[in-house]
């Protein structure tokens, strides 16, 4: 792992109440496996303040990452600690920030929603089905609600989802219990509340 990034780029990140991550994999030297940056949110735009070259996608590779960022904040006197970190979602990153309040990219959320609908074949139904799509939109829509509403709505989608789409949408319905309501924690994937819902404004410095 090499991290690179300048004293004031640090300072900026530790004093930033909003942090956004993104990896990329087209422009990775042949050693790593990707580009890792890290940004600070100020004056509603984003700014790069460090970048990481990681030799994998490994929980204890991004435990390494933040021990060092926290070790670095330390010894210049400041602390790691936004009220929000956000990025594309990665499930091996969610105990590397376990402290602070990681939130998934909604993009990232609605578009692994969208990616099961393709696997189950319901593409074609998706399209064509004005009622099946609706259904599965609302899916996508449950991380707008409030937080305290989002797993009731859940199951009371569930359970009013008319007969006749009922039968298609069964394993969509599993899946997203099992994956969204039971694996990943729902502070995760809400978003309801925040003006920061992306992080394409620190995409652009991969182009």
């Amino acid at each position: 792992m090499l991290l690179f990034g300048s004293v004031t780029q640090l300072e900026l990140l530790f004093d930033s109440s909003i942090i956004l991550m993104d990896g990329v994999f087209t422009c990775t030297p042949l050693l790593f496996d990707h580009v890792f940056t890290i940004h600070a949110v100020k004056f509603e735009t984003s700014f790069p303040c460090v970048f990481g070259l990681l030799p994998n996608r490994k929980k204890t590779t991004y435990q390494q990452l933040f021990k060092i960022l926290k070790d670095l904040a330390f010894s210049i006197n400041r602390i790691v600690k936004p009220s929000r970190i956000m990025s594309d979602f990665e499930i091996s990153l969610i105990p590397a920030v376990a402290n602070e309040r990681y939130i998934v990219v909604f993009f990232h959320y609605t578009q692994a929603i969208y990616q099961r609908i393709q696997t189950l074949r319901l593409t074609i139904a998706y399209s064509q089905n004005g009622e099946i799509r609706t259904c599965c939109r609302k899916f996508m829509a449950l991380a707008l609600l409030p937080i305290d509403q989002a797993e009731s709505s859940f199951y009371i989608l569930r359970k009013t989802a008319s007969a006749t789409v009922k039968p298609d949408l069964h394993q969509l319905f599993l899946y997203f219990d099992n994956r969204w309501i039971t694996i990943v924690p729902l502070n995760i994937w809400n978003i309801h509340g925040f003006h920061h819902r992306t992080n394409n404004i620190c995409e652009g410095i991969h182009v």
